[in-house]
C-alpha cells in the first residue's frame, strides 16, 4: 500500500500508512494486524465478505471505457494497473446496458483516426516503460541502454527524465543527459534496458513541456521559427481556411486566372513542416526562400 501511494504521487511514510490502517481497524473495518514481528503485517480478514466494486452509471462507464481506449497509452502503467478492475467493470456495464440505453452504444459509434498512413507501432518493453514512468513520477535519474541510429547500439546513457511525448505511433522520452543542460529525445522502442538509479534528477528550471512543443521540438525542430509564404491552389486554400496552419494565418486571393491564394503564417520551422509542404506536390509553390524551403 505504501508503494502504491508513492506511485500515485502521495509522499507519506510507512508509519503514516500504519497509523491510518489502525484507524480503520478501530472504525470497524475487517482489517487484521499481526504485531508479533516488525514491521507489522496487515491483511484483510479472510472471514470477511469479499470487497465489491461500486457499479458505475452508464455515463460513468462510458467515460471510463473511453479513457482506456484513447488515454491509456499516456497514463502511467501503475495507474492503469490500479484502474483495471474499474475499467473492466465499466465495459461490462456498457455491454449489459446496450439493449435499453442508447448511450451504452456510443463507444461503438465514434472513433479517432490518424489522418496519415496507418503504421504499426513499434513494440516497447513493458518493464522498460514501467521503469521510465516510475522515474518520471518520482523525479529520479535513470540509466538506459540505447540503440541510436547515429551513434550505434548498446550505448549507456544517464538521463534526467523531464517528459514523455506520444507522437502518432511513436513514443519519446525527453530529458537531459549526465551534467548537460540541453534536452534530447529518445525513442522508447530503442531503449533496450532501463534502471532507476534512485538518485534525484536535476530539473532544468526553464523547461516547460508546452513551450517545448510550441517551438517545434516535438516535430524534430531546433526551436527556430519561420515566416511561411506560400502560393496555394484554390482547393488547398479552401481546406486551409477551415484547418489553419497557425492562428495568425492569412489567405489572400491572387490576381491570376487560376484563382490561387497567397498564404502567410508564422510557425515553428521543423522537418514536419517541410514534409507537409512536399506532400502537397503541385498544390503549393514556396515563395519564401524556395531553394532552402524543402
Amino acid at each position: 500500500m505504501h508503494e502504491r501511494l508513492e506511485e500515485a504521487g502521495f509522499k507519506v511514510t510507512r508509519r503514516t500508512v500504519e497509523r491510518d490502517l489502525q484507524g480503520f481497524v478501530e472504525a470497524g473495518f475487517s482489517i487484521v494486524v499481526d504485531n508479533s514481528q516488525e514491521p507489522y503485517l496487515w491483511s484483510w480478514d479472510a472471514a470477511a465478505p469479499a470487497l465489491t466494486l461500486p457499479v458505475p452509471s452508464v455515463s460513468d462507464a462510458l467515460l471510463l471505457a473511453m479513457v482506456r481506449d484513447y488515454l491509456g497509452p499516456m497514463l502511467p502503467p501503475q495507474m492503469l494497473d490500479a484502474l483495471c478492475p474499474y475499467l473492466d467493470r465499466a465495459v461490462q456495464v456498457l455491454d449489459g446496458a446496450k439493449a435499453n440505453n442508447t448511450l451504452a452504444s456510443w463507444r461503438g459509434k465514434v472513433h479517432a483516426i490518424n489522418p496519415n498512413q496507418t503504421l504499426i507501432p513499434p513494440k516497447i518493453d513493458p518493464e522498460i516503460n514501467r521503469v521510465v514512468s516510475d522515474a518520471l513520477l518520482a523525479e529520479t535519474q535513470i540509466e538506459i541502454i540505447y540503440d541510436s541510429m547515429q551513434s550505434g547500439k548498446g550505448k549507456s546513457i544517464n538521463i534526467h527524465p523531464h517528459a514523455l511525448i506520444h507522437r502518432g505511433q511513436m513514443s519519446y522520452l525527453v530529458g537531459s543527459c549526465w551534467d548537460y543542460k540541453d534536452m534530447r529525445r529518445f525513442a522508447m522502442h530503442r531503449v533496450k534496458d532501463a534502471k532507476n538509479l534512485q538518485l534525484p534528477m536535476t530539473k532544468q528550471a526553464d523547461f516547460k513541456l508546452d513551450d517545448y512543443l510550441a517551438k517545434g521540438y516535438g516535430d524534430f525542430g531546433d526551436g527556430g521559427m519561420r515566416d511561411l509564404d506560400l502560393k496555394v491552389s484554390p482547393e488547398l486554400a479552401e481546406y486551409l481556411n477551415e484547418c489553419k496552419l497557425s492562428v495568425d494565418q492569412t489567405l489572400t486571393k491572387m490576381d491570376d486566372d487560376q484563382g490561387w491564394y497567397r498564404l502567410r503564417a508564422k510557425l515553428a520551422d521543423t522537418p514536419q513542416l517541410k514534409w507537409w509542404i512536399l506532400s502537397q506536390g503541385s498544390e503549393v509553390v514556396v515563395l519564401d526562400n524556395p531553394i532552402n524551403a524543402v
